[in-house]
């Protein structure tokens, strides 16, 4: 897997890496983390992915995502 970049977020790491004509971003709490794979044939480039990274909308989605899966830890745990 090759690492290209991180991008920065106040709350989570965020990587960009490619791998078999993916590219992998991947989002990274203490606990837990999520990745997504796009393939390069179905985007725009390396940009692209960087553009989808950082918009709001989709750290939203990541930072929801994020919360649903502490919620369902402590339940698994308690």
């Amino acid at each position: 897997m090759h690492f290209i970049k991180e991008i920065p977020h106040p709350n989570m790491r965020i990587s960009l890496f490619e791998w078999n004509s993916k590219y992998i971003l991947k989002f990274e709490t203490p606990q837990l983390e999520q990745s997504y794979k796009f393939s390069v044939l179905d985007v725009g480039g390396q940009k692209e992915i960087e553009e989808l990274a950082t918009s709001s909308s989709f750290q939203t989605f990541v930072i929801t995502t994020f919360q649903q899966m502490y919620a369902e830890m402590g339940k698994q745990i308690n």
